[in-house]
């Protein structure tokens, strides 16, 4: 394991350019890359390269001026290895809008009163038919709520596989004034959820918590992701399961076709990973869980 640390300056806000930090700091075409639809410049660098605190050393004052992420990358033996994969998505095209603003039907009587954590699916997933640029050329991508979607190829390949834990909901993709058109995706539904993860778990914090304690988990762009789970809490698992912190923003009013939900993570074992890569879907993290005794 190693971590990447990416560093994104905002070109603009340097008089004299990127190169004014760049060059002292030794980063290269090797490391830097010019994104000119973002206007930005990427650097990315492993967190032990000596150049890093150097770059770090010549952005201080500038807080507003540059982004930082760290995330951990892994050999595929360690993949291997894990008990448990936290499944990321993070393509460059973005995650496809989805979800109860957008048509899909959800089941909210066992769900939180305050944040609708653990509402319950109830339809066919439904996206934004603006937004179907996001899917072109894709095997497999993640809506705005982390639901997981599949391209009938690889759909069939997990069907055949054997793995356990899921089950499969149609896609459509809605239009003003065409209505609903079956798209040739699948959804994985979990139909398992793991225990709550162990207090040793780092890189996630809580934005505002729920009375329900359940809800409002998020990551934390500068410290990379590390889930710990009790050995206990992980005897038992599927091959797709979900957590039992919900994650991201919430804005929940009591109209759940009006509202910002929060969404479950994906954890699977290596053998959904395995299909995933030799099927070629690219643009997610596989990020191994700890397992922990207490």
């Amino acid at each position: 394991m190693w971590t990447e640390v990416r560093i994104s300056i905002i070109n603009d806000r340097f008089s004299g350019g990127p190169q004014t930090i760049l060059g002292p700091a030794g980063c290269g075409p090797d490391v830097a890359v010019l994104d000119e639809i973002a206007d930005t410049t990427d650097i990315t660098l492993d967190e032990r390269d000596e150049r890093l605190p150097i770059l770090l050393k010549l952005l201080e004052g500038h807080d507003k001026d540059y982004f930082e992420r760290r995330r951990d990358r892994f050999t595929d033996e360690e993949l291997e290895a894990a008990r448990l994969l936290v499944v990321n998505y993070w393509a460059l095209e973005g995650s496809i809008f989805a979800g109860p603003r957008v048509g899909t039907k959800y089941d909210m009587s066992d769900a939180c009163k305050h944040c609708g954590a653990g509402a319950r699916q109830t339809s066919a997933q439904v996206v934004d038919g603006q937004e179907l640029h996001v899917l072109e050329g894709r095997r497999a991508a993640a809506t705005c709520y982390n639901d997981l979607l599949v391209g009938e190829k690889l759909a069939g390949a997990l069907a055949q596989s054997g793995a356990t834990g899921f089950s499969f909901r149609g896609v459509f993709a809605a239009f003003d004034r065409r209505g609903h058109i079956q798209l040739p995706w699948r959804q994985i539904c979990a139909t398992h959820t793991v225990p709550p993860m162990s207090p040793r778990s780092t890189g996630v914090e809580l934005s505002q918590p729920c009375p329900c304690g359940r809800s409002c988990f998020s990551g934390r762009e500068q410290i990379p992701m590390r889930l710990a789970y009790r050995a206990s809490d992980v005897a038992d698992i599927h091959d797709v399961n979900i957590s039992w912190e919900w994650y991201g923003y919430v804005n929940f009013n009591g109209d759940v076709y009006d509202s910002v939900l929060p969404f479950p993570l994906f954890l699977v074992t290596p053998k959904i990973w395995r299909i995933f890569r030799d099927a070629g879907a690219t643009g997610f993290d596989w990020i191994p869980i700890r397992v922990v005794d207490e």
